[in-house]
């Protein structure tokens, strides 16, 4: 038995704090590949490599990340996790080392570790790689049982079209001597599709932006059990159209949705602090109610492309939502060079504002509900606003933490003529004394929550579309101007809006994208707020 340690003189201090498992396999794949190259270049069978001396390997890389230590495991340790009846082995461990061909090249030049890798005595190994502190692992272990002679393996290959709903073909190769019995697992980014066993794979969303390959495992009486896998495929592309809704900042981005939702004129145009999230909150439905856009200025100044735009869908009026703390009057008056009718909807406060734009807006018919959200944060009221535009329904805030609705907000929603109440967030956003207070005035009010704050937003947006929809949007839901501009947008188009984080999409939202049956989904903002994984349709985690 043979345990070595090496340590990198160099690459300790930028080491990311995490990498995609994928990245990290395949950084154990490089490994094992380089393994067998020196030992066939030193007259030696090639090592097979054991899925459970591999996760002995995987713990102690991990355990070694997450103490900051550098250690050997002990035998017993080893002993108690790797398959019984060896009768050799040996570890290598390496610290600091930033790609499979540095520290290879390392233990190659380290006469302990060179030993262990090119021992006659070992016939398995185990790969370990975790990327903070870059620490990899080597188990090898030798068995008197696979000394008997190796199958000649075939090489399988992959065929057919990496996309969600094609069929992928495996062929497995020659193999022999004759007969051999195979099977097969597929892998999605490295980790085994459960149920995935035939030689045929057709892909579903949950491949969207993932890389796919085939082991192929022969067993024959008197001969070795060989392992051999395909080379990966491309990431499998999703089915969907996917388009990006983007601009140089927060208010570009505005503009880019609204000239989306309104390439020619508009009646009316709402304006909005983009600085501050509470008055555009409610603003979006607003907006979708009188047939026009949404778009967002810096409190201070008005951004010549957001009065570029304003010119172009040559409003009939503007309205400016929130106070002079909001948006100035300086912006006020600019906007009065563009069109002279221009009416400003304030209040007191966030709340009051919300409660302005709904009479405002809505007394002209009974809308069928009121959503109520709180105003205190934004995250459920990003859905919300869309899922009401798409109804042409208000949205009210609420200080959410209070033991019950206020007066003010009970007299608008009776003012209001609503029959429904549908509260927006779990009882952390707004109370169950406000819900409580809301159902005694009327008892058809409902909550729509979940654990976070994406399935609150598949809640909602599944309650507002329990039919079809052509077209989704999505966006960040770490912060608040893209969607924003985007609940006017919503209505339009009757699209729901799901938040998602910046760099996955949640599967139980790429679940309603299909529930939907949407062909189209826009990213509403940059890389910077959705990455091109979000793009893909990459399934988190």
């Amino acid at each position: 038995m043979l345990v070595v340690g090496l340590l990198a003189a160099v690459g300790l201090s930028a080491v990311p704090p995490s990498t995609p498992p994928a990245w990290a396999a395949t950084q154990e794949d490089e490994v094992f590949a380089r393994v067998n190259s020196e030992r066939s270049a030193n007259g030696l069978q090639p090592l097979s490599r054991d899925s459970t001396i591999e996760a002995a390997a995987e713990q102690w890389a991990q355990h070694l990340s997450d103490s900051g230590t550098f250690e050997h495991s002990s035998n017993d340790w080893r002993s108690a996790r790797i398959p019984a009846g060896w009768n050799s082995q040996g570890e290598n461990i390496a610290r600091g080392y930033t790609s499979s061909d540095a520290v290879m090249t390392g233990w190659m030049n380290s006469d302990g570790h060179r030993r262990n890798i090119l021992s006659s005595s070992y016939t398995r190994i185990g790969i370990g790689y975790v990327a903070a502190g870059n620490y990899w692992v080597q188990i090898f272990a030798g068995y008197s049982a696979d000394t008997r002679p190796p199958l000649s393996a075939g090489m399988p290959t992959l065929t057919g079209t990496p996309a969600v709903g094609q069929t992928l073909t495996a062929q497995t190769g020659t193999w022999g001597p004759s007969p051999v019995s195979l099977s097969l697992q597929w892998f999605r980014g490295g980790t085994a599709i459960a149920g995935a066993n035939g030689t045929t794979y057709t892909t579903t969303f949950l491949d969207a932006g993932a890389r796919l390959s085939v082991s192929v495992t022969g067993t024959k009486s008197g001969y070795r059990t060989t392992t051999v896998s395909s080379a990966s495929t491309a990431e499998v592309a999703t089915d969907k159209v996917v388009e990006r809704i983007d601009g140089s900042d927060r208010y570009a981005v505005s503009v880019a949705i609204a000239t989306k939702a309104y390439p020619g004129t508009a009646p009316v145009v709402f304006v909005a602090s983009g600085e501050n999230y509470p008055d555009a909150l409610a603003a979006g439905p607003a907006a979708a109610k009188e047939g026009g856009p949404l778009l967002l200025t810096p409190g201070s100044s008005l951004p010549p492309s957001v009065e570029e735009a304003i010119r172009r869908l040559a409003p009939d009026r503007i309205v400016v939502v929130g106070g002079v703390k909001s948006v100035s009057e300086a912006v006020v008056t600019r906007l009065k060079t563009i069109q002279s009718e221009v009416d400003r909807v304030a209040g007191a406060d966030r709340f009051e504002v919300s409660r302005n734009l709904a009479v405002r807006s809505f007394s002209d018919t009974p809308p069928s509900r009121v959503y109520v959200v709180t105003g205190n944060t934004f995250a459920d009221a990003l859905s919300a606003g869309a899922a009401a535009a798409a109804q042409q329904v208000p949205v009210i805030l609420v200080n959410g933490v209070q033991s019950s609705a206020d007066a003010s907000t009970l007299d608008t929603i009776s003012e209001l003529g609503v029959t429904k109440v549908t509260i927006g967030g779990g009882p952390n956003s707004v109370s169950p004394g406000i819900e409580a207070s809301l159902a005694r005035l009327l008892p058809d009010t409902t909550r729509l929550a979940g654990a976070d704050r994406y399935v609150a937003s598949q809640a909602i947006s599944r309650d507002a579309y329990p039919g079809t929809a052509s077209q989704v949007l999505l966006s960040t839901g770490l912060n608040f101007p893209d969607a924003l501009a985007g609940a006017a947008w919503a209505g339009v188009i009757s699209a729901p809006l799901y938040v998602v984080p910046g760099n996955c999409v949640p599967r139980g939202v790429v679940e309603e994208i299909y529930r939907v049956n949407a062909s189209t989904v826009s990213l509403l903002g940059g890389q910077a707020s959705l990455t091109p994984e979000v793009k893909k349709l990459a399934v988190c985690g």
